[in-house]
């Protein structure tokens, strides 16, 4: 009798240490991939061509009845799309990644100024190309999306919109918010019911293109939060910020600093981020190895949250006054903080061993 109580004890011993070294056993990954798509992509973009409409809506009420006050409502049209697109922008799996859609809808960074440089040709040479849905969609990425808009609407020469003088520039600011509608429209078809992607997505399996298992998937969730972050920091925020040396800062290389809405575009990044974290579920992953660790994350979002919300200014004035810079480098470093949390101690808390490579997830 005792021989087998020794074996046994033995047995769980053995079984115990062999679960350790495989790491914590979770839920399955299916639940967390199912809100992904119904809480968080499918209203996310909903919401986008939503705001896209309402701006085409604008345009052309604006084209129509050329005034202040018309010109006005569609840059608040404006402001609203890009602060809807933010949110999404940085979920980078899908449709947005076919057809080039997704520099079709923000081709940035724009480091020689393509973009700005094609728009005032085309508006200086009154290209009809440009004036059409149709036509405009088959041009430069550069042309057709919310970079090109801005400098329409913001940009040197925008104050005419408000007169009948700005005909062709209007029609080409309408043709681009069109582009948007349809774009929009094509991010919530591929997603929808009964297709390819979403049979894929909902489904790890040994043949499936997206992921074979379930800690593929939840690496490439965890890659899109990991990765956004980074481009956050990396090509949004150190675009004009030279944490080291103020002198050498680049207020005019920001992404919508024309509009006014670099730093509402970056809370709105982070926002669309904590609202994936959130609406997936996805911290049920963490919750037996890690119980605390998402309230954590969801501290650490809140604080760079905060921070961006606080600096409402033009970007000029923020890196011209000491204060407000030291913020944004805080920002920056905030953002640091969440990318350690993700990459390191949920990442290990979800059982993802060394050798996966969140590259895998972009």
């Amino acid at each position: 009798m005792n021989r087998i109580l020794i074996c046994l004890v033995a047995l769980i011993v053995a079984t115990s240490a062999a679960r350790s070294e495989q790491g914590p056993v979770h839920p399955p990954i299916a639940p967390v991939l199912e809100r992904m798509l119904v809480s968080y992509i499918r209203p996310g973009y909903g919401e986008v061509k939503i705001a896209a409409s309402d701006l085409e809506t604008s345009i052309a009420e604006l084209c129509a009845t050329p005034s202040g006050e018309h010109l006005e409502a569609a840059r608040s049209g404006f402001r609203a799309t890009v602060d809807r697109w933010s949110r999404m922008e940085w979920l980078r799996i899908g449709p947005v990644m076919s057809e080039n859609r997704l520099e079709r809808i923000l081709f940035f960074p724009d480091r020689k100024g393509t973009g700005r440089k094609q728009v005032q040709a085309a508006i200086a040479s009154r290209n009809e190309s440009v004036i059409k849905v149709e036509t405009l969609s088959s041009q430069s990425v550069a042309m057709q999306g919310l970079g090109a808009l801005e400098f329409i609407l913001f940009g040197s020469g925008s104050d005419q919109l408000a007169g009948a003088e700005a005909s062709h520039r209007c029609a080409f600011a309408r043709a681009a918010a069109g582009n948007l509608v349809n774009l929009s429209r094509e991010l919530i078809d591929g997603w929808r019911d009964g297709g390819e992607l979403t049979a894929a997505f909902l489904a790890p399996a040994a043949s499936n293109p997206l992921f074979r298992t379930d800690a593929e998937a939840l690496n490439l969730l965890l890659g899109q939060m990991i990765h956004g972050l980074e481009a956050i920091r990396d090509t949004r925020i150190n675009a004009f910020l030279e944490r080291e040396d103020a002198n050498r800062d680049r207020p005019k290389s920001a992404l919508f600093w024309r509009s006014g809405m670099t730093m509402a575009s970056i809370r709105a990044n982070l926002d669309g981020l904590e609202a994936m974290f959130n609406l997936s579920g996805i911290e049920i992953v963490s919750q037996q190895s890690a119980p605390r660790l998402a309230d954590t994350i969801r501290f650490e979002f809140d604080q760079a949250v905060r921070t961006a919300s606080s600096l409402d200014a033009p970007v000029a004035a923020l890196l011209g006054e000491p204060q407000t810079r030291d913020k944004l480098v805080y920002l920056d470093y905030a953002i640091r903080i969440i990318i350690d949390r993700l990459d390191q101690e949920f990442a290990q808390a979800g059982g993802l061993a060394v050798g996966f490579s969140f590259g895998d997830g972009d």
